[in-house]
């Protein structure tokens, strides 16, 4: 009996260390709904600045359908944005890009527009971008601002590099961005069809420090961990 005993406890703490492991590497995405119940058949978590994708791309037509969402916005007065570059060059992402920008601010819904990005010091002026867009809009609940859109990519398009970024206002004008680590690395290449991101962005030189958030989620998966090989001993 009393092995019969030890059996059954290590049979739980396994199946308790799996359903941890499962749930830790689970896209947090996934479980993301939008206020006007849009579904979107594809979706990523981004590995910078707490955001996520949301997109369904038909390829016979290029439409691609978005939502992109920015969590742990505190501040009642921030700038959001998602972009593309146009030129595929993931080193140099930001020239060229061009934008879908949300301005948050404590009156009222975020204010939505496009903005083609010339310059690094660029404080995102409306204006045309290259991509035909519709149902342009953005929402804010809390910390999260979502952006939704429409964009005609060109015909054949399989993939792009894409950039998403946050900064502060001056009065409604966005300013420079924060240029930590996470910020600079806050870019990738997005395979459409698939959701793969096969090659991340390059670290700035010199810098191996991990983002905040995955410190975060690598101590909560060491606590959760620790606690349920407690409790599979205790029980």
């Amino acid at each position: 009996m009393v092995g019969e005993s030890i059996v059954v406890r290590l049979v739980l703490c396994m199946s308790v260390l799996i359903s941890l492991l499962l749930t830790s590497s689970a896209q947090t995405c996934k479980s993301q709904t939008f206020t006007n119940n849009k579904v979107f058949t594809s979706c990523s978590d981004l590995p910078h600045l707490s955001s996520y994708l949301h997109w369904t791309y038909n390829q016979s037509t290029g439409k691609l359908d978005l939502a992109f969402r920015h969590s742990q916005i505190t501040a009642p007065d921030r700038w959001v944005a998602w972009a593309i570059n146009p030129d595929n060059n993931l080193n140099s992402a930001m020239i060229g890009a061009q934008a879908l920008v949300a301005i948050s601010q404590s009156s009222g819904a975020p204010t939505v527009y496009t903005s083609s990005i010339a310059s690094y010091s660029t404080q995102l002026a409306e204006g045309n971008i290259s991509y035909a867009h519709s149902g342009l809009s953005a929402t804010r609940e809390n910390s999260e601002i979502t952006i939704y859109a429409i964009l005609t990519l060109p015909m054949g398009t399989t993939s792009l590099v894409h950039l998403w970024q946050d900064g502060p206002l001056s009065g409604s004008t966005p300013q420079i961005h924060n240029t930590s680590s996470s910020n600079l690395q806050a870019k990738q290449n997005l395979h459409l069809l698939s959701g793969s991101a096969p090659t991340p962005a390059p670290a700035p030189a010199g810098s191996n420090v991990p983002s905040l958030s995955n410190r975060i989620n690598v101590a909560a998966i060491h606590v959760l961990t620790t606690l349920s090989v407690v409790a599979c001993i205790l029980y």
